[in-house]
């Protein structure tokens, strides 16, 4: 299943200019998952994710206002989409390792952004840790027979205890 994001109404268009690209590589990825396209969708992701993940970090490290903390809400949801998308199409490629690893690195540079000084920034990103949080799991119920993916998952849930529980 490939997610994504209506962001074309948001009234500004610096968001819209910023993540033209990011709607375009998804936009042609979901086509091309779609039509079985696996390996194309691949790419069109990995180009959406690195696309919301620059604009995240820029924006994360400009002064906040209210206009910068509505991008940073929408450049975090971006990403998530993109790696979600992007762990989907490793699954139906049965690459279980790969699609482990986007889970992972979605859930692990969401963690990091929860030490965000500003409050409204953390909330923003709580939402979709525990987007990031339920597809680990999920993958981990789908992939018991993958041990090492399992503990991976497990060391990735471990470093935030107070958030998160281990995967049996």
């Amino acid at each position: 299943m490939t997610h994504t994001t209506h962001l074309s109404a948001l009234g500004a268009p610096v968001i819209d200019d910023a993540l033209a690209p990011w709607q375009n590589a998804i936009y042609n990825g979901n086509l091309a998952f779609e039509s079985g396209e696996l390996i194309i969708a691949r790419d069109h992701y990995t180009q959406a994710s690195g696309c919301a993940e620059t604009l995240l970090t820029q924006f994360a490290n400009l002064p906040l206002t209210p206009t910068v903390i509505d991008t940073l809400e929408h450049c975090i949801a971006a990403f998530v989409v993109a790696t979600l998308n992007l762990a989907d199409t490793f699954k139906v490629m049965q690459k279980p390792e790969q699609a482990c690893s986007w889970l992972c690195y979605a859930h692990q540079r969401l963690s990091h952004l929860l030490m965000h000084p500003e409050q409204q920034v953390r909330i923003h990103v709580l939402h979709h840790h525990h987007k990031t949080y339920f597809e680990l799991v999920k993958f981990a119920k789908m992939s018991s027979a993958f041990p090492t993916l399992i503990n991976r998952i497990n060391q990735l849930l471990a470093e935030h205890p107070h958030k998160t529980q281990l995967l049996h």
